[in-house]
């Protein structure tokens, strides 16, 4: 058997050391980060974590005794297990042990983020657009544009990129071509730092889609749950907890517009009685009974000059004495 040598046990006993001090283990991409970054990092997470590197082969053999040791936790178990079927201990991927919050580790990690050029043969993170625009390039350049099917024009003497263009897609290897644009058009569209893969947290990996989750998307989803859930139901006349209310001012509504019609006075509400004189004046119908009111007087008023005016009728006696 070959022999272990006393740098591989150093690295077990402390690797050993920060799983049992520790609650999380953050799993992080590590491809095309500066020894610099990582320097940093480390510095800002010396009271915080530690951030572990090395063979995987070396870190997977580490948690496969770990797991099988005698008295080994089922953390410990759960941990080897996890690690072996999603492939957690894979590529060049560091360990960062902590009880910190993810978004307090992200901060930090953030904080070395380092803006980099395409370079030929690298693997693009993300989608790469050349914004349209003014190049300051001589028209000679244009034979360069159209081999990249970019759509330019010449103004004031030099080459104008018409529309906004893509040129890479995530995941697209960079070539010759592309790179040498990017570096004419003075680009630099990667951005490198010790980005989180996955979170093992107290026996639950947490994937990088699950990390994207925010609050508020959070909060949308279960806004629009309830929603459905009332809508549904309001028409299938279920009550629940959403629907409830609703469903009572609904059922007033109905009851008051019945007391409207037929003159039927409620006790219950507030202790006061609700005839329906007084909806009526509530709902507009008691201004109509004061204008008449205050117009009554007004006609009268009004009416007494012309009877004043008008001549008494005489008594037509047709000249016959009074005989009658």
């Amino acid at each position: 058997m070959p022999s272990i040598t006393e740098a591989k046990r150093e690295y077990e006993a402390r690797l050993n050391a920060n799983l049992d001090k520790y609650s999380k283990v953050y799993f992080c991409k590590m491809d095309n980060v500066r020894s610099q970054q990582v320097h940093e990092v480390r510095r800002d997470l010396r009271t915080k974590g530690a951030l572990m590197m090395g063979k995987k082969t070396l870190q997977a053999k580490i948690v496969d005794n770990r797991a099988a040791r005698d008295g080994a936790s089922e953390n410990d178990k759960n941990f080897q297990s996890k690690c072996e079927s999603l492939s957690l201990l894979t590529q060049n991927t560091a360990l960062l042990f902590t009880n910190c919050e993810i978004a307090e580790i992200s901060a930090i990690l953030d904080k070395y983020r380092v803006q980099a050029p395409a370079r030929i043969g690298a693997i693009a993170p993300c989608d790469v657009i050349v914004p349209a625009g003014n190049t300051g390039m001589e028209p000679t350049m244009t034979s360069f544009f159209q081999a990249l099917q970019i759509a330019t024009k010449i103004n004031k003497g030099t080459v104008e990129i018409i529309a906004d263009k893509k040129v890479l897609s995530e995941g697209d290897k960079v070539d010759s071509s592309t790179a040498a644009l990017l570096q004419k058009l003075k680009i630099s569209p990667f951005y490198y730092q010790v980005e989180i893969q996955s979170v093992y947290d107290r026996g639950v990996v947490f994937t990088k889609k699950d990390l994207s989750i925010t609050d508020a998307m959070i909060e949308k989803y279960l806004v629009e749950g309830i929603s459905s859930m009332s809508a549904l139901s309001l028409g299938a006349g279920i009550p629940t907890a959403a629907t409830l209310p609703v469903m009572v001012v609904d059922a007033f509504k109905t009851l008051l517009g019945a007391s409207v019609a037929s003159g039927y006075e409620f006790s219950e509400f507030n202790g006061a009685k609700l005839r329906k004189d007084a909806i009526e004046g509530k709902l507009g119908g008691g201004a109509a009974p004061a204008a008449a009111s205050a117009a009554a007087p007004a006609a009268a008023a009004a009416a007494a000059p012309a009877a004043a005016a008008e001549p008494e009728e005489e008594e037509d006696d047709f000249g016959m004495g009074g005989l009658f």
